[in-house]
């Protein structure tokens, strides 16, 4: 008989994904971290409550001891809102907005398009507005965005020797993470992202005065002077017409010599890998018009662009690092 324990995961997956939502977005990581918890801290049933609060033990985020409920490393780390490395605001949006936009895979399928209007009512451009109109919505948000950098931006900087260039600017560069990560490994870089006035703020209190904090739309407005760009998750947002324009308003702004980092998760070239490339671009069906490509997608995108060089490296990191030279 076949094992059938991949089938078996992958029918579970989905519950594990939702006890560990529920159990951050009532607060168990933030109570369990101040001193063991019992049931009668959180609101709900007592006894439901139990069997999250079991749950977590068995995955590995809580240990039951006499007194209650701790945390383990891994959750006190990871999903507790304070921690500095916390994916807490990632893993709520994943419960509020992902989730659902998930539960409509089938539709996405069917249409090629995202789900963002047949589920919520408004399109992607609508999703701050709607998820993040409390400043402590935006902040949770952005915070976990900043520990998912924090995961990859160190490997994606290291894959490249980026000592021969000056200024990076990363373009939506969110809370400076790749930037930071920059110039703590080449001390002859200095550094600035682009963001959204309704996310620069956010920036200068992440990057404490370390990188330059600019507001622009680096779609619609000049880019500052730099001989090395940065785009991260950026690209796999859009569609190739739109990746195209920005390529091609980056080519123009480099100097000869210049370059662009990019970090992106790369598809195998088969494309039947790796399973979290591919199960991220379904993510970007669902809730993109972009997808994640291979090495000769983004390749072609590039030369199109009029860059000479690109190479690609695998990092081990959840993102993967290219670097195209003009």
């Amino acid at each position: 008989m076949t094992d059938p324990t991949p089938v078996i995961e992958a029918i579970y997956a989905f519950r594990r994904s939702k006890a560990m939502f529920a159990a951050v977005g009532l607060g168990v990581f933030d109570r369990c971290h101040e001193s063991p918890a019992t049931v009668s801290d959180f609101p709900g049933n007592p006894q439901a409550l139990e069997r999250l609060l079991d749950a977590c033990v068995s995955l590995g985020f809580l240990e039951k001891g006499d007194s209650g409920y701790s945390n383990t490393p891994l959750a006190s780390e990871y999903l507790r809102r304070s921690s500095p490395r916390t994916l807490a605001g990632y893993i709520l949006y994943s419960d509020r907005a992902l989730y659902q936009l998930w539960g409509r895979l089938d539709d996405a399928l069917s249409t090629g398009s995202n789900q963002w209007e047949p589920a919520f009512g408004f399109g992607p451009g609508g999703i701050f507005d709607h998820f993040f109109s409390s400043e402590a919505a935006k902040r949770d948000f952005i915070a976990g965005m900043h520990g998912f950098g924090l995961l990859s931006s160190p490997a994606v900087v290291a894959a490249f020797d980026l000592s021969a260039f000056h200024r990076l600017v990363d373009l939506g560069g969110a809370t400076g993470h790749l930037a930071m990560s920059a110039v703590d490994r080449f001390p002859n870089l200095t550094a600035a992202v682009v963001e959204l006035p309704g996310v620069a703020p956010l920036a200068r209190e992440y990057t404490q005065g370390r990188i330059d904090v600019i507001e622009g739309d680096f779609f619609n407005q000049p880019l500052p002077p730099a001989d090395l760009y940065a785009a991260g998750r950026i690209l796999h947002d859009w569609s190739e017409p739109k990746i195209r324009t920005l390529l091609a308003r980056v080519h123009q702004a480099l100097p000869q010599g210049g370059g662009m980092l990019i970090a992106e998760t790369l598809l195998d070239d088969d494309k039947a890998g790796p399973v979290n490339s591919l199960l991220q671009s379904l993510n970007m069906l669902v809730c993109t018009e972009g997808r994640e490509r291979t090495v000769a997608e983004y390749t072609t995108l590039l030369q199109e662009a009029g860059f000479q060089s690109v190479e690609a490296r695998r990092t081990g990191a959840p993102l993967d690092a290219i670097l195209a030279i003009k």
